[in-house]
This record gives C-alpha cells, structure tokens and sequence, in this order.
C-alpha cells in the first residue's frame, strides 16, 4: 500500500489509532480490543491456522499483519514468518506480541513494492487487509503478492465481502471496500492466481459473537466457539444479505 497516497495515508492513521486499543483492536474497532474483537480474531484463527499446520511451510507472509496476533500464532507452525503493515502504531503493537520469537520479521511497507525477491515465500495470509485497497490498485497489489510467493505457493485470502452495493460501499466505514465474491475470483484470476475453493467463515450476527461481546463467555472458551462459527459456515455459499466474511484459497501454479 503506498503510503504517500492520501487514500493510505487515512488508512494508516486510522490503524494508529486503533492499535491504541491493544492487541485486538484492529477487528471489530468498534469494541475498541474487547470481547468482540477478540472473538473476530479468535474466528479468523480457526479458519487460517488448520491451512497452515496441514503442511510444512518454510516462510510465510503475513501481509497486513496488524498488531502481530496472527504471526505469533502461526510462528510454531512456520521456519520464517514475515509480518508487513502499512501501520507503524499497529506494528508497535506487534512487536510486544512477537517479542522473544526469534522467527518473526516485522516490516513497515506498502503492499505496491514489497522489499523481498521474487518468488520469496511459500505461503502468503491476508486478514481484511485488501478491503483498504481501492480498485484501481488491487490488480497491482494482488500481481505483487503473486510475485514474492514461490510456485506452488498459497495465498490465504480472507476479507469481507458483499453483493449488495450500499455494504459494498457503507458510509460508515469510508476507508473499507467490500468487493463482491466473484470481484475476488476475477482480481486473482488476473494476477495469476489459480483458485482451488473459497466459502464464508464469518458472518456479522452469528449468535456466539454476542455472547463474547458482552463478556458472557470465559476468555478461554472463545476459541472454541469461534471454531464453531467457522464450521457452521462451511459449505454455505450465501450467508447473508449484508456482508461476510470469505476465504479464498488461491495458488501460484507450480
């Protein structure tokens, strides 16, 4: 993401700002870290984290890592992880929460030129990061993640999505675009992307999500019912009317 842009520069101020929140405050800012946002981590986790560990990835890009939650999760799981962020308050965060894993890399960089060589990384994750990213420049972002990643390589892209131009576009969040799934399916397919299946893994009025956001549910006890949704969802082509959350297992063929 190009930092010098006012679109990105509006974005990375408003990460700033959340990552004040602590650890889980980029996910459902408007809990500001709390049980929700933590139960939205904790969803994304469940689905992310299985891809990982089902087979031995030397390197990892985490891009738009945030405040670090993912790259300390996957960090057992993978030789080398790189987190990238655009977000220097938000990276902040993340080095407390890596601080001690000597397999964790953490930059500050836009997603237009990313600092590594050409064909750099087994495994690439993005978590509602490519929503930021206005379309006259997802096509170049996506073709710059396919760069780095090695043939053969997964991209685990999980974002929101919508159908419905008024979510697509919601006044109240400015900064965020919610592209169609097919919008996904045909960006990718651009970059040179192979997709190998894609589904809903959160959808925002799941009943557990309010039982965590009002402080009902032990912190423990969280990822078992964000393990839930995700399972609940699958398989479900349309979830919802407004929005939800999609993951795309892509490819760079071999």
């Amino acid at each position: 993401m190009n930092a010098k842009s006012s679109h990105y520069q509006g974005v990375a101020a408003h990460h700033d700002k959340l990552a004040e929140h602590g650890v889980f405050g980029l996910l459902a800012p408007q809990n500001r870290g709390g049980g929700k946002s933590e139960y939205v981590t904790s969803v994304f986790d469940q689905a992310l984290l299985p891809l990982i560990r089902e087979r031995p990835h030397s390197s990892m890009l985490d891009f738009g890592c945030g405040t670090g939650v993912f790259c300390r999760k996957a960090a057992p799981f993978v030789e080398q992880v790189v987190g990238v962020d655009i977000s220097g308050g938000a990276l902040e965060v993340a080095k407390q929460v890596c601080a001690g894993l000597g397999n964790v890399t953490l930059c500050l960089t836009d997603g237009d030129h990313l600092p590594f060589p050409e064909a750099s990384f087994d495994c690439a994750v993005e978590r509602e990061a490519l929503m930021y990213v206005p379309d006259a420049k997802l096509d170049a972002v996506l073709t710059e993640i396919y760069r780095v990643l090695r043939p053969g390589g997964r991209f685990l892209l999980l974002d929101q999505v919508s159908d419905d131009p008024y979510w697509q576009r919601y006044p109240g969040t400015p900064l965020q675009l919610k592209r169609s799934p097919s919008g996904f399916r045909d960006a990718a397919a651009r970059a040179g992307f192979t997709l190998v299946g894609d589904g809903p893994v959160r959808t925002p009025r799941f009943p557990a999500i309010y039982l965590a956001w009002s402080g009902l549910v032990p912190r423990p006890l969280i990822p078992r019912l964000a393990r839930l949704e995700v399972a609940w969802h699958r398989g479900r082509r349309h979830p919802g009317k407004r929005w939800w959350n999609a993951l795309f297992l892509l490819t760079k063929p071999a």
